[in-house]
């Protein structure tokens, strides 16, 4: 006859088995918490506050508003996996890379109407036209620089 004892270890009485969930842990050993990857919310953030400040410059508003956007999305993809916690810290460098990528579209177009406005098309010319000719230059800036005088000059009648 041959012992049959069960193998070694803690086991329940017979009938006594404890419920899903409630079982012991295996190994020794406990997860640790892991940390959330708040990086790209806050790297958004960072991106889309630079965008407003320099928003006066095509570098400044636009491609940092853009980057703002597309890493304030990766942000708040993950905050709603719960791998990150700082979800409206996504979404405030989402709004703010918008109005960084707005105000640089706005004041680029203002930019350029003012200075068709000023006959910038005459002074691009003119400076074609002059070539590398540092002298002809100087009269095409000079020329530019006093026909915006008259022409927003508020003492001189139009």
């Amino acid at each position: 006859m041959s012992n049959q004892n069960p193998p070694p270890g803690n086991y329940p009485p017979p009938g006594n088995y404890p419920s899903p969930g409630e079982y012991p842990q295996q190994g020794g050993y406990q997860q640790q918490p892991v940390a959330p990857k708040n990086t790209m919310g806050t790297v958004a953030l960072v991106l889309a506050i630079l965008g407003v400040l320099f928003s006066w410059t095509i570098v400044g508003g636009i491609v940092l508003g853009l980057i703002a956007i597309v890493l304030g999305f990766i942000g708040r993809s993950r905050y709603k996996k719960r791998t990150a916690t700082n979800g409206t810290v996504s979404l405030i460098a989402i709004i703010l890379g918008f109005v960084a990528a707005a105000l640089s579209i706005v004041l680029v177009v203002v930019g350029v109407g003012l200075f068709n406005a000023g006959g910038g098309q005459d002074f691009t010319e003119c400076l074609n036209n002059a070539g590398s000719d540092t002298t002809a230059q100087q009269q095409c800036a000079d020329e530019f620089q006093q026909n915006l005088e008259n022409r927003f000059d508020e003492s001189t009648p139009n």
